[in-house]
């Protein structure tokens, strides 16, 4: 199984592409990744185009992992972009992360999160990165 990352960095938003199969137990890594680059760039707004990712974690999992988020993230705009077929699973983990207090929306047109995020008229990236597992 393995999964590629493509990170895209514009000031203070990342765009993050995730391409493979999803093994639930790299999920964490995932998240470590993720956020160092956040860290790295002092990024405060997020997509996560998960479109041509291969799986996903039941609600109950999504519970447990939310509960490991890190407090940081509470600060940043986090869009996700997913399939509809995935539309109630992600609709739970929306709704308990935001009564956790994060800022994370799922959405199914990426014009849709660009505009949540304010990122409409963005022009070439900054700095692009890319990992592979």
């Amino acid at each position: 199984m393995s999964y590629v990352i493509d990170y895209r960095i514009w000031d203070d938003f990342l765009r993050v592409e995730l391409s493979g199969t999803y093994p639930l137990e790299m999920f964490n890594k995932i998240t470590r990744d993720i956020d160092e680059v956040i860290d790295a760039n002092g990024i405060t707004r997020v997509m996560i185009d998960l479109r041509g990712f291969k799986g996903r974690f039941g609600v109950f999992d999504g519970i447990h992992h939310i509960e490991k988020f890190r407090t940081e993230s509470k600060l940043i705009q986090f869009a996700i972009l997913d399939i509809p077929e995935n539309k109630t699973n992600n609709d739970f983990f929306e709704n308990a992360s935001f009564n956790r207090g994060y800022k994370v929306m799922f959405f199914y047109d990426e014009a849709d999160a660009k505009k949540w995020l304010m990122v409409e008229s963005i022009s070439k990236p900054k700095k692009v990165l890319k990992k592979e597992y």
